[in-house]
């Protein structure tokens, strides 16, 4: 009895606890609504590994919910990292831990240019330039 006792109160003292976390810091729940709204919109996601895949299509196909969505450039860039798998968030992890180092806030932008750097193929790029030509 007394040990169901004070489960519970570690359970109710917990509940508070979380409940004064998110009072102190609304940034963090208001993330977190963010990303369960992101979510539910379905974005794509973008693996790295396959050169079939079209990080410019990815990107537009993000940026356009994000849009719809009313975020700001910094929230734009923290969401879209979250639809990057395998080869792909590798690279964002290791892009943003160096990001941080140089203290610049890494703006929608920021997050695009240096993705589409880094997985837009030279082939694909060409392909794209004589496309636009030849219209």
């Amino acid at each position: 009895m007394a040990q169901a006792i004070t489960m519970q109160a570690q359970a109710m003292t917990a509940q508070v606890n979380w409940q004064e976390v998110q009072r102190e810091n609304p940034s963090v729940r208001s993330m977190a609504d963010s990303l369960r709204n992101f979510t539910r919109m379905n974005p794509p996601i973008f693996r790295g590994a396959n050169t079939s895949d079209d990080p410019q299509e990815f990107v537009d196909e993000v940026h356009k919910i994000l849009v719809d969505m009313g975020t700001t450039d910094i929230d734009k860039a923290e969401l879209a990292s979250y639809q990057l798998k395998d080869v792909a968030q590798t690279w964002c992890k290791i892009w943003t831990a160096s990001r941080v180092l140089d203290g610049v806030p890494i703006t929608w932008e920021l997050f695009k240019t240096a993705f589409l750097e880094r997985f837009f193929p030279r082939e694909m790029k060409d392909s794209k330039v004589e496309e636009f030509i030849n219209l």
